[in-house]
């Protein structure tokens, strides 16, 4: 029975930490002068990473700081560095913000 409920507890702490961290994410566009109801998704495209990103990037090689591999295989942004509005329109991230993903149980 303790268990049960200390396992709950804790799902509900992982799920009000992702909650937290999203809030922020948007709350992060927000504050880059961004209307937050004009966006439709988040995004990382390389093609917009600034000259002193490419640097950082291809500064260890096989090691690239905004592209996280899973241990399945598939790759993920650690960042997003753009926003895609409704209206098919982007605009760019700056600075770029950290990427939030739900926690795999």
């Amino acid at each position: 029975m303790a268990q049960e409920i200390i396992a709950r507890i804790r799902r509900r702490e992982k799920e009000r930490a992702y909650c937290l961290a999203v809030l922020d994410l948007w709350a992060q566009v927000q504050a880059q002068g961004i209307n937050i109801e004009w966006v439709k998704s988040f995004g990382f495209d390389s093609r917009a990473l600034t000259p002193q990103q490419e640097t950082e990037r291809f500064r260890r090689p096989g090691c690239d700081p905004f592209i996280e591999t899973l241990a399945s295989g598939t790759k993920r942004p650690r960042f997003y560095n753009y926003v895609r509005h409704h209206d098919g329109g982007m605009t760019r991230l700056d600075p770029m913000l950290a990427a939030v993903y739900e926690e795999e149980s």
